[in-house]
């Protein structure tokens, strides 16, 4: 197991009984897409946590608190202010903490990194987490029946219609907004690792700087350490 991995997993409180009430929280279920989001941005930020589990629709108290729609990933800061969304988290951690901005300085990147991680949350995570759900997710806790219909729509339309478009948004810069992870990097990244638990082919045939983009991004540590974490949450659900 990466060092960063078994460190990520000790903070989440899953190799130790320790928990620090004095550090902020993060409600959720790793293996959700947008969870997943969020994680990242901590762990490139350097931001240690206590991880609470809590899935989607919860009555916890505390959960509901700071996510009034019952939608994860929720967060508590250190001083018990409560809020959820993915896209809310992060805007709140780069506010509070100026380590490894994923926010680009400049103006035009800035609005662009913001666009490429809403296209990634919504019609991009539509098409993967669709197919993530039907393939992976809904069957193993949700006692759903996979539709081979939708499986082939998504497959074969839904899915290339979003590639298409994030192959043509890679261009110069070592990722999609210039030489820095950004926002719009998590975003893809959480996609990604959709189709990947689906064994969806990323073809550098069609999709060739798609296909080293996942490349590059999976040799990371931050994207080692995640994966493995959630390697270890699969098994334990």
């Amino acid at each position: 197991m990466p060092s960063l991995a078994r460190s990520l997993l000790a903070m989440l409180g899953w190799l130790s009984n320790h928990k620090d009430e004095t550090m902020p929280i993060l409600y959720g279920v790793p293996m959700s897409s947008f969870v997943r989001k969020a994680m990242l941005a901590l762990t490139h930020k350097g931001i240690s946590y206590r991880f609470q589990p809590a899935i989607p629709g919860s009555d916890d108290a505390d959960f509901r608190e700071a996510s009034p729609l019952g939608k994860v990933p929720a967060f508590r800061t250190d001083d018990g202010f409560g809020f959820a969304d993915s896209s809310v988290i992060i805007a709140y951690l780069e506010k509070t903490n100026s380590n490894n901005s994923l926010y680009p300085a400049a103006a035009n990147d800035y609005a662009w990194a913001l666009w490429l991680e809403e296209y990634g949350d919504t019609r991009m995570m539509e098409a993967t987490g669709g197919l993530y759900f039907q393939k992976v997710i809904g069957p193993a806790y949700f006692g759903h029946t996979t539709d081979p219909e939708r499986v082939r729509e998504l497959s074969e339309k839904l899915v290339p219609a979003v590639l298409d478009y994030m192959e043509s948004q890679l261009r110069q810069g070592a990722w999609l907004v210039g030489d820095e992870l950004s926002v719009a990097d998590l975003a893809l990244a959480s996609n990604l690792a959709n189709l990947h638990y689906c064994d969806y082919d990323i073809s550098p045939a069609r999709w060739p700087k798609l296909a080293d983009f996942k490349a590059r991004l999976w040799a990371l540590p931050l994207m080692q350490a995640q994966m493995e974490l959630e390697a270890q949450a699969f098994a334990m659900a």
